[in-house]
């Protein structure tokens, strides 16, 4: 019984009499503090002055506590019987008027996580807490990570867990350099095993599935090729690196912190996912068009017809820092064959 509902029923006996006495026995001289407990099978309390209060209502949830204390002779006696039945609701409403214990509710919209709550990732600067986690990710917000790390040392970091996929959303533009570079180019053939890396927006990703540190560095330097990182969804899945071309392209211009033709077609179709789609030899045919420049490449994408050589063009310029600028579109049907439209023209 809540102290409440006892003094419920202590207050209708005593309105309905000076002393209630609730239906029951209690045998020989009880102290009003230690009752007989019973239940009435008529589920009411009998109070002699005032009649019947019906509790059926009340009988569904509790059982009424029922005593009957003997009358007294001594006067003193009384006096202590009526100075505890005031006393008492006062004792039991004191319970229930104390102070409520402090509320840790966090309050609405507040997750509250179970265990060691997890350590936001620009919060660490060390690639732990992400390794095998697929809940937190490196973004380009990371300052703390990127500020404290060059990209031979995540290299280093994926080796130490080859079994535990790191997810990595971006990096900071300009985060991979062309010293970077240099010193990725010495790692492309190296078969030790290292983590593989995974987009949060991948709908794939290897579980027990180690890559290795040649592979991740291909990755990283397609990603310094590119300007983005990572370039693709998935560095195993997605990625099929070809070292000979790397290799080429280092030589060539790579060296030197310049882009090829290559490099310009990617970083392009990298910021328009539209023009992945070329080139193809589907219908209709679909061409790329390369043209050099002193300190970059134009480029021309290409929609070729059946009947006529060139139904529409799209035509970009991209600096050897990878910046980019659209330059021209053709929108309508020209006599042109594709061999001889100009990128830098776009014409």
């Amino acid at each position: 019984m809540t102290p409440n509902q006892a003094f419920f029923i202590w207050s209708a006996c005593v309105y309905g009499g000076n002393h209630a006495i609730l239906s029951g026995h209690a045998p020989g001289r009880e102290s009003l503090l230690s009752p007989s407990w019973s239940r009435p099978s008529h589920g009411s309390i009998d109070c002699p002055a005032g009649g019947i209060i019906l509790l059926d209502w009340l009988s569904h949830f509790f059982a009424i506590s029922t005593f009957m204390p003997d009358i007294p002779q001594n006067t003193g006696l009384v006096s202590l019987e009526i100075l505890i039945l005031i006393l008492l609701p006062a004792v039991l409403l004191s319970g229930c008027m104390a102070p409520s214990p402090v509320s840790n509710d966090p309050g609405l919209g507040t997750v509250v996580p179970s265990g060691a709550a997890p350590t936001p990732a620009g919060d660490n600067c060390r690639l732990d807490h992400l390794a095998g986690r697929g809940d937190e990710y490196l973004s380009n917000g990371d300052s703390c990570y990127f500020g404290t790390h060059r990209p031979l040392d995540f290299l280093d970091d994926l080796r130490m867990r080859p079994h535990l996929p790191v997810m990595v959303l971006s990096v900071p533009d300009g985060w991979i350099t062309r010293d970077d570079a240099e010193l990725l180019m010495q790692e492309i053939d190296s078969e030790i095993p290292a983590a593989p890396v995974v987009s949060p927006l991948s709908s794939y990703c290897p579980l027990e599935e180690p890559s290795t540190v040649g592979n991740e560095a291909l990755f990283l330097l397609e990603g310094y090729r590119t300007g983005r990182y990572p370039p693709r969804l998935c560095s195993l899945y997605y990625f099929k690196p070809d070292r000979s071309e790397v290799w080429s392209w280092w030589e060539t211009c790579g060296r030197t912190g310049g882009i090829d033709d290559k490099d310009a077609i990617r970083i392009l179709q990298s910021i328009y996912p539209d023009l992945s789609a070329f080139p193809s030899e589907g219908m209709p045919p679909l061409s790329i068009r390369t043209e050099p420049a002193d300190d970059g490449w134009y480029v021309a994408f290409i929609q070729e017809g059946s009947g006529l050589p060139i139904l529409s063009a799209r035509c970009y310029y991209v600096d050897n820092n990878g910046s980019t600028r659209f330059t021209g579109v053709v929108n309508r049907s020209i006599m042109v064959l594709p061999q001889d439209f100009s990128p830098r023209r776009c014409s």
